[in-house]
């Protein structure tokens, strides 16, 4: 399937995010590129997008399948040029983007977001996202990919039930304008975390995460934490209290209801 790179320019608002962008009809992986060729770009916010994958990736090493067109695969990259302790809320960033602009075309859709980065609609994963680094000529470079199924669920290795955006929303976008809205909606985000708007953001993920007080346990074998939801901490880690009324930090793992 042809890209429509008018298209995207067209319902683009940004002023950077998306303004230099490279479109394959196939490649391994998205990721794996911009992180090889971060001097393609010049700008915050380039882009790279495959209308088909053979090597994605997800977290922890799992597998992201794809049907050829069926679905938003992209990586963005971001250059950061001082040090950041927050940097787990860069991966956490186009979770909410995504999130908001599901809800802005579909007010009546279930958004949910699981920490720390899936996107989940009517309790399924609609999207995953998975952030690298690299050093770049003295700076940091993090390229944030996101895969989002829009008109099909493919055979991915998940943990949690998938869906996609035409099975559970009333929006169906094609490829082009999901991808501008979802960088209209990060680009602004992203400059608050170089703001160091870390409540701002923590409160954004909090409106569409679990409510305080759910029950969940992290699973990083052989450990397991379990304990009740209080909220992210300064730097988007997952807060949990335990049975003993100690709040345990979780920074890795996967993250299920009990």
């Amino acid at each position: 399937m042809a890209w429509d790179e008018k298209q995207l320019h067209w319902h683009l608002t940004t002023r950077r995010f998306g303004r230099q962008f490279q479109y394959f009809d196939e490649i391994d992986s998205t990721n794996r590129w911009l992180i090889e060729h971060p001097e393609t770009f010049t700008l915050t916010g380039a882009v790279a997008i495959a209308g088909h994958q053979t090597a994605g990736r997800g977290r922890h090493l799992r597998s992201w399948l794809d049907s050829s067109g069926s679905g938003l695969l992209c990586s963005v990259m971001l250059r950061l040029r001082t040090k950041h302790m927050a940097k787990g809320f860069l991966s956490m960033i186009p979770a909410i983007a995504l999130a908001r602009s599901i809800m802005k075309h579909d007010s009546a859709a279930e958004v949910a977001l699981k920490w720390p980065n899936d996107v989940l609609l009517s309790h399924k994963k609609v999207a995953g996202i998975l952030a690298e680094s690299t050093l770049h000529a003295g700076v940091e470079i993090v390229v944030v990919g996101i895969g989002i199924n829009v008109n099909s669920i493919p055979g991915n290795d998940f943990i949690w039930p998938a869906t996609s955006l035409r099975e559970n929303s009333k929006w169906h976008p094609n490829r082009e304008i999901l991808l501008a809205e979802l960088l209209n909606h990060w680009e602004p985000l992203f400059d608050q975390f170089l703001d160091n708007d870390f409540d701002g953001l923590r409160v954004a993920w909090e409106e569409f995460g679990p409510q305080k007080g759910a029950r969940m346990k992290r699973v990083e074998l052989p450990n397991i934490i379990e304990g009740e939801f209080e909220g992210l901490g300064e730097n988007g880690q997952l807060l949990l209290r335990d049975a003993e009324g100690m709040i345990q930090e979780v920074y890795s793992g996967d993250v299920l209801p009990e």
